[in-house]
């Protein structure tokens, strides 16, 4: 009796971890159900599970001032390899049977993947199907013309230099007019800087109101620079991590851009723009100069494609001080090129997005031009 006890014991411990399993189908559902019914994506998700569910958690982890993603990363990776050894040597020991240790060791790791994939669709995935946030801000989606392109690019170089001017007579300590701009501010001073810009921004979008957490700087940074990413939002723990290795000047916008996925929106170019709309309405001339130089940069790219003439007239428009810190930024990631890591890191990332309803991939990123023009057109009506 005694001996049958820990058997027991040990097939009711079973039959509990087959439930784990459940966490595939009920995750396929979730997805299912983002992806086919838009309303239940922004309705049921975005503004319902998920908001409540971001609410809590970046409330929890916003205390720590650093990433807990990062640790919980490393830390996954080393159960997983774990799990995953120990179940190995299981099976070789095992002389009769393997079978059933092989089949325990996939449930195992099963359970846990199916676990991480519910996890994320509730943390992240259902938010790619949702309303697009042109939706929320009024702005028309249509072709634009060349010359628009150009008078979009002429208005960003403008203030684009005025900002410049603003933020290096803010921070003299620490950048010079015709040098590459270096921040005299902490990287936990700018990361309040943009907390309070996203909640600025919240006064005039309903869509993106309430409290948000600071956003937290890397400490593997230059690792996330050996794979081209300058920023991650962690679905798990609800927290936007960014490198803070890059040029000071692109820093600003990146922290914004992360804050945005708190609010479910996914899709890169819109981030990339409600990062561009909080940098710029901000009181902060740091980060009012990093988004002028996101959206000058993307626009001024397109704007060379359609036009390389009208380009070359745009940037005699830049100041030395522009000039210096895009060729710093130019210099910075010219060192990663064509390296192993990064092809790596481009990959996956195009791969990921192309998987969740981006079907461009890492161009998405440049789609937020045509939010750019949309604006821009109505500003001249």
């Amino acid at each position: 009796m005694i001996k049958e006890m820990p058997e027991r014991s040990m097939k009711i411990l079973r039959r509990k971890r087959n439930w784990l399993l459940l966490a595939w189908p009920l995750g396929m559902a979730v997805y299912l159900s983002a992806r086919f019914i838009p309303d239940a994506a922004e309705k049921v998700y975005a503004k319902g599970i998920f908001r409540v569910y971001a609410l809590i958690m970046s409330h929890i982890t916003g205390i720590l001032p650093f990433s807990l993603a990062e640790i919980l990363l490393i830390l996954f990776a080393l159960f997983l390899t774990g799990v995953t050894a120990a179940g190995i040597v299981h099976i070789i020991r095992t002389k009769d049977g393997r079978l059933p240790a092989v089949c325990g060791l996939l449930r195992d790791l099963l359970c846990i993947t199916g676990i991480v994939f519910f996890w994320f669709m509730i943390g992240a995935g259902t938010n790619y199907y949702r309303y697009e946030f042109s939706r929320y801000c009024g702005l028309e989606i249509k072709k634009s013309t060349t010359e628009e392109l150009y008078g979009l690019c002429t208005e960003l170089a403008e203030k684009a230099g005025k900002a410049r001017a603003e933020a290096v007579k803010e921070s003299a300590a620490g950048a010079w007019a015709n040098e590459s701009f270096v921040s005299a501010r902490s990287d936990r001073e700018l990361a309040y800087e943009a907390k309070l810009a996203m909640e600025k921004l919240g006064l005039s979008y309903d869509v993106l109101q309430g409290w948000y957490p600071r956003p937290k700087a890397v400490f593997f940074s230059r690792f996330m620079s050996e794979f081209n990413i300058t920023g991650v939002y962690f679905p798990w723990t609800v927290e936007a991590n960014v490198n803070v290795d890059v040029p000071d000047y692109t820093i600003g916008v990146t922290l914004c851009h992360e804050l945005s996925h708190l609010r479910g929106f996914m899709r890169e170019d819109e981030a990339n723009f409600i990062g561009y709309l909080a940098c710029v309405n901000s009181d902060c001339s740091e980060l009012e100069y990093s988004g002028y130089m996101l959206a000058l940069v993307y626009a001024g790219n397109k704007l060379y494609a359609d036009s390389p003439e009208l380009y070359a007239s745009i940037y005699s428009m830049y100041t030395e001080g522009m000039r210096a810190d895009l060729k710093e930024h130019s210099k910075y990631w010219k060192q990663f090129e064509d390296t192993v890591l990064s092809e790596v890191g481009e990959k996956m990332n195009d791969t990921y997005l192309k998987a969740n309803n981006q079907t461009d991939g890492t161009k998405s990123y440049g789609r937020m031009v045509d939010l750019l023009l949309a604006q821009y057109r109505a500003g001249l009506e």
